[in-house]
């Protein structure tokens, strides 16, 4: 057999096809400078970290791992065979491993993997084929060289070294210690590592490798003295000389930089460069200098100082610097806690107009300074494969700027990624103002030419659809109201499925048309005629859209984001909207019937003087505030939060909107209402509610202040005056008070009673279940309120876990008060395992004011009306009779988003002492699922009972479990039986939806919400009874249509179990309280939102434990279209490994290592008891890292503790009890794994 018969076999096993003799693929156009060819990487010389297990994939014969980590892997004759390692690599890595084909498969082919697919669809693959004499380097997924194949002697037998370095776009591939290959390309920015086996038996050495934690690319250094180790980038410089090493891939011009520094040396010190040269010889500096206890700002070329901060720096402390450059405004930035965040405020500012861009980068002076978390701010966006084809386009704070500056008249800027989809939804957030315009493509080809293009252009004010190829407009419209003023951030989305298009700015429909006759999957941007920028570029495919992990179908979440508390309910114009928590700013969203939600861009950002936490908005309707010349608009109030303050100095601040919400401006700079403490003030004071007093003619504010509620009175909304407060003792119910409302509402049967309603949230405390929605009727005679009755009637809103910081919209149409809730309880509030997306709000609730005869006054929710007219099929059933022994009643039902109404009769005497609905039944990992739905006839309660649902292993009050919860294993509720006489009648309303249930009964009195997580394939129902006969006297379930999804096709799969093997000889261990335990490639794998532990079945007293730990990481199912990871494992966490255990672990030694914190330390929990003062026995500053394995021995010998990471010790103390326990592993708040797990006994 011919050696290029035999190359062609394995271009076509992996299903890419060969190439031409010759052919090649032309290396993408870079989108900046690449590091200098012969330049060496800035990772040659790096140390390098054992990777977790490659863990072969289906059909890929048969692999065997060594005790010392080496794989041998036979594959059948013409076949390839991978495994994938959870080790992701991406910007700045190093990849090493050794590789071998064996002599009697002497036409076999070793191959590394790197940024690659978990399933091994595409990522580059650098093979040493010893019958054809090459070392190569393809794209996985086409088969295509890169670059031309080295030739290089290569012989069976031989065991050779081959050394992967990616630095950006740049690869660069050493074998036996000599530069075979180096290449430019752009197709993969991130993935896996792995090994290939192809046609033999080939051999695979210790596989280790090394990132730079960093999103910074292109680097060139001035010395020999960096490395990249396992705690961050170091430089070490001789006395008195300069290490420099710059990140060139990147020139921005508005520049936001951060690195987390730590300074070795006494007389060392360390600065991040901003605005450089790539020789780091001009530009800026932000310099830290232990011995002079300062930070320095200077102007490199001639070190002028432009400002400096006198602060205690410590040798070997931790510390986080950020610098920011915009125009000729430079910041610097000083970040000294971790665990409780400072550095806010800039300590240096300065005015300097010598550099406009330039590259980041780092400086090493005078010894030894270690780097971590260079992070730049840029586009976010999880797509990879951009190439830059044209014009300039350079990370900014405001995302990715595109410019076509210093082209031709008429010259395009052209970035796009040559494969994503053809049924695609993008969405982007926009800055462009006129001359220039810009473009969205789809459709394109894989040279980024043709297509489908979106072009906005603000100066002629039109939308413009266009099919690049054919040249021709396919529909054409005018920009929508309120939308492209200079420096307005606008919400683009771009839906193109089959023969149509439709484009939406802002939430409102700009076009609609034809989708052209491009047939590709590519992906573009495009600017012309000056510059734009482009945020939060999303590019899904339409089975995906809305489609998530768990994701709701007719609730609102969000494509991707986190959404908590609604902020700023309000309706305007027949538009409501929707703001809402995400990382301390308001997100935004405009519906004009509740339920299909457009978003918007952020609404109130991260601002100078703090995060933009929860509050509300008004409608100015005669421009009481002054703000809008005569009109009318929007004004919100909001929670400001400073982390460099105690307690964040929380005070009430104001914004407004002239433009329906489009756009914000702050209404003054300092406070409407300062914390009652004063400037310095730490009182918890947030979450302000402002309603209209029709009575006295004036607004209301009602702020939460931690144990009480404090009213506010004004008449023009921006000048307030203190009025009164409501609260105290025994209306405390163990939490503090936060998301108030106030509201007033007419008595239902009383005509011209009414009863104002104060509202809110508390939590999180075990008294409430974590988290509880309250509320007490009663009167306002224009400075206080007066409850109708005492704390001891406090009322619950709802009796579910699930329906926290609700806020009802203001100005609702026709009298309406409409209520919408977050999802959620402080138990767990992000917590949930949905991926890309976290958190979902309630459906919009109508309230009403009902009296309940023998309880008194109540507040009655209903799902709005606008519900129904998303009901599209109907299953019913009428008079059915079930006792015990019936058949399911509801069996030819299933719904995975639903409605069901029933009401069931129970007889008297002989009646049913219970009955329940079964919902989203079936079955998950071989365990049964179901939500059950239960009246309890001789309580009279009507209740959740979730202990069954799903996944509740991520947390630990979830499920309800009496042992760990105050409550019932379900939330109930007392509820008022219809009817008398034979029969009792009981009216039930359920809400159904991916991972929700919303149970109204009692008239609308009582209401229950509860999250669940079963499987997209549990959709069976039930109906059965217990002790007697029901009659179901009729039973209606309604499918309910998606709002935002754009396929039939089930929310995205469960993820399968992990695989791989977990070496360890705990025993038998218990997992303690809760969590997610697996075997995996990486180890015994923990993940947990709080502390989980598996613990040993044996004890010991002195004992020594040897384990490879590493957090965060997590395999994922196949090639995700935008690389998102579905969360259903943690990402980040950290973990310890306990000594001397008590059986609960509440009681141990805990060696704790904190990529978080920057820790490695050793602390003593006594009884669950933890003080910070007292328990900590030794800690150690260490710039820990996600994703990395750390070598870890921990040790207790008598009264002697000792940690040796990686072969250095850190810690050696002392301290005299526990004397014996258990071994533990744990994770705290994300996922840790152990590897190699040797506990051994110490005499």
């Amino acid at each position: 057999m011919s050696k290029r018969l035999v190359a062609g076999i394995a271009a076509a096993a992996l299903g890419l096809g060969t190439l031409s003799a010759g052919a090649v693929l032309a290396p993408a156009i870079l989108a900046g400078p690449a590091q200098a060819a012969g330049q060496a990487p800035i990772t040659l010389n790096s140390t390098t970290s054992p990777i977790p297990d490659a863990v072969a994939l289906p059909n890929s014969g048969t692999w065997t791992r060594t005790a010392e980590g080496a794989y041998t892997a036979v594959v059948p004759p013409g076949e390839n065979g991978a495994a994938m390692s959870e080790q992701l690599v991406s910007g700045t890595a190093r990849y090493t491993a050794e590789v071998s084909v064996d002599p009697e498969t002497p036409y076999g082919v070793g191959t590394l993997l790197f940024r690659a697919a978990a399933d091994g669809s595409g990522g580059y693959a650098v093979a040493l084929d010893p019958n054809l004499d090459r070392v190569r380097l393809f794209d996985l997924a086409t088969g295509e060289d890169v670059v031309p194949s080295a030739a290089v002697p290569l012989d069976t037998g031989h065991q050779y070294s081959v050394d992967v370095h990616v630095d950006g776009p740049r690869i660069y591939v050493e074998v036996d210690g000599i530069e075979r290959l180096d290449a430019v390309d752009q197709r993969y920015q991130s993935g896996h590592l792995g090994l290939l086996a192809y046609n033999g038996r080939i051999h695979f050495g210790q596989l280790s490798a090394r990132s730079v934690e960093a999103n910074v690319t292109g680097w060139t250094t001035s010395g020999a003295g960096w490395q990249a180790s396992a705690t961050g980038l170091r430089g070490t410089a001789a006395t008195g000389a300069n290490l420099r090493a710059v990140a060139t891939g990147q020139i921005p011009q508005v520049t936001d930089f951060t690195a987390d520094v730590q300074i070795h040396s006494a007389y060392a010190v360390g600065a991040v460069l901003f605005r450089s040269n790539a020789a780091g010889s001009a530009g800026y500096a932000a310099e830290v200098d232990p011995n002079a206890g300062r930070l320095r700002l200077y102007r490199i070329e001639d070190n002028t100082t432009l400002g400096t901060y006198n602060t205690a720096i410590t040798v070997n402390g931790v510390y986080r610097l950020r610098v920011t450059a915009d125009g000729g405004q430079l910041a610097v930035h000083w970040q000294t806690d971790f665990l409780d965040p400072d550095g806010y405020a800039p300590v240096i500012t300065a005015q300097d107009a010598a550099h406009g861009s330039g590259h980041v980068g780092l400086r090493s002076f005078n010894g030894d300074s270690a780097f971590q978390g260079l992070t730049l701010k840029g586009l976010e966006s999880s797509l990879q494969g951009w190439r830059s084809a044209s014009g300039s386009w350079e990370p900014d704070v405001r995302g990715l700027r595109g410019a076509a500056d210093g082209m031709p008249v008429g010259g395009e800027a052209s970035r796009f990624i040559p494969a994503v989809a053809s049924d695609v939804v993008v969405s982007l957030d926009l800055d462009v103002a006129a001359p220039a315009t810009a473009a969205v493509v789809v459709r394109c080809n894989e040279d980024g030419s043709g297509g489908t293009e979106l072009r906005i252009d603000p100066g002629a004010g039109t939308v413009v659809l266009r099919d690049r190829a054919a040249g021709t407009d396919l529909a054409n419209s005018a920009v929508p109201p309120d939308s492209l003023a200079v420096g307005q951030l606008n919400r683009v989305q771009l839906t193109v499925r089959g023969t149509q298009a439709t484009a939406l700015i802002n939430g409102i429909q700009a076009l609609s048309g034809p989708a052209g006759t491009a047939s590709g999957k590519g992906f573009g941007l495009l600017v012309s005629g000056g510059g734009a920028h482009f945020q939060n570029v999303r590019a899904d495919d339409v089975a995906i859209y809305m489609n998530g992990l768990y994701q709701p179908g007719y609730h609102y979440s969000q494509n991707s984001g986190n959404s908590s508390d609604p902020n700023g309910l309000v309706y305007l114009d027949g538009e409501y909207h929707l703001f809402h928590q995400d990382r301390g700013r308001w997100a935004h969203a405009v519906s004009t019937d509740l339920l299909h939600w457009k978003q918007l861009p952020i609404a109130l950002p991260h601002l100078a003087a703090g995060e933009s936490w929860s509050g509300s908005a008004v409608v100015d309707a005669t421009d009481a505030s002054g703000l809008f010349g005569g009109g009318r608009g929007l004004v919100a109030f909001y929670t400001s939060f400073n982390h460099d303050a105690p307690n964040g100095n929380q005070s009430v601040r104001a914004a407004y909107s002239a433009d329906h919400g489009r756009t914000w401006q702050l209404a003054q700079a300092p406070p409407v209402v300062e914390n009652p403490g004063g400037p310095s003030g730490a009182w918890d004071f947030r979450d302000p509610k402002i309603t209209w007093d029709a009575a006295a003619g004036t607004w209301i504010m009602v702020v939460a202040a931690g144990d009480h509620l404090r009213f506010y009175t004004s008449t023009n909304l921006l000048q307030w005056s203190f009025a009164s407060t409501f609260g105290y003792g025994n209306w405390v119910r163990g939490g503090v008070l936060e998301c108030p409302d106030f509201f007033e509402l007419p008595v239902e049967g009383q005509p011209g009673v009414k009863r104002w309603v104060l509202w809110w949230s508390t939590g999180a405390v075990r008294s409430t279940n974590g988290s509880a929605a309250q509320y007490v009727t009663g009167t306002w005679n224009g400075t206080a309120f007066s409850p109708d009755s005492g704390p001891e009637q406090l009322l619950q809103a709802d009796a579910g876990r699930d329906y926290y910081a609700a806020m009802s919209f203001f100005g609702a149409p026709d009298g309406r008060r409409i209520m919408l809730g977050w999802m959620s309880n402080w138990d767990y509030a992000f917590s949930a395992p949905t991926g890309r997306w976290n958190g979902q709000l309630s459906v919009p609730r109508e309230m009403s004011l009902k009296e309940v005869p023998g309880a008194g006054l109540r507040l009655a929710q209903e799902p709005v009306r606008e519900l129904a007219s998303l009901r599209n099929s109907t299953w019913q059933a009428t008079e059915v009779l079930v006792g015990p022994d019936s058949a399911n009643p509801l069996a030819a039902v299933t719904g995975r988003s639903f409605e069901l109404e029933a009401e069931v009769a129970i007889p008297s005497p002989g009646g049913a002492s219970a009955f329940s609905f079964g919902l989203r039944k079936g079955s998950a990992g071989g365990a049964s699922q179901e939500t059950l739905v239960r009246y309890d006839g001789v309580a009279g309660t009507l209740g959740v009972d979730r202990s069954r649902s799903g996944r509740e292993d991520f947390t630990r009050y979830f499920a309800g479990d009496p042992s760990d919860n105050s409550s019932t294993p379900w939330s109930s509720s007392t509820v008022a039986a219809a009817g008398g006489g034979t029969e009792r009648r009981i009216n039930v309303r359920v809400l159904v939806d991916a991972s929700s249930v919303e149970l109204f009964g009692g008239d609308g009195t009582a209401a229950i919400t509860s999250l669940i997580f079963p499987g997209p394939d549990s959709t069976g129902l039930s109906f059965s009874a217990e002790g007697g006969n029901v009659r179901l006297v009729t039973v209606k379930v309604h499918q309910l249509a998606d709002t935002s999804r754009l396929t039939s096709a089930p929310p995205s799969a469960v993820l399968p179990p992990e695989t791989g093997t977990a070496r360890h000889n705990l025993g038998a261990y218990a997992v303690v309280p809760g969590g997610r335990w697996e075997s995996s490639g990486a180890g015994l794998a923990g993940s947990f939102d709080k502390d989980s532990t598996a613990l040993s079945a044996g004890t010991y007293a002195n004992v020594k434990v040897e384990a490879t730990v590493r957090f965060g990481g997590g395999p994922y199912a196949g090639a995700m279209l935008n690389g998102d990871l579905a969360a259903d494992r943690g990402y980040g966490g950290a973990g310890s490994v306990l000594l001397r255990a008590s059986a609960d672990g509440s009681t141990a030694y805990y060696v704790n290592l904190d990529p978080n914190l920057r820790l490695a330390r050793i602390f003593k929990l006594e009884n669950g008891s933890f003080n910070p003062a007292t328990s900590i026995l030794a800690s150690v500053p260490l710039l820990l890292s996600h994703a990395v394995s750390y070598r870890l021995e921990a040790q207790a010998d008598g009264d002697r503790l000792t940690v040796t990471l990686d072969g250095t010790k850190l810690i050696d103390v002392q301290d005299p009890g526990p004397a014996s326990g258990r071994v533990g592993l744990n994770v705290f708040d994300g996922r840790a794994a152990y590897q190699d797990v040797r506990v051994t006994a110490l005499s």
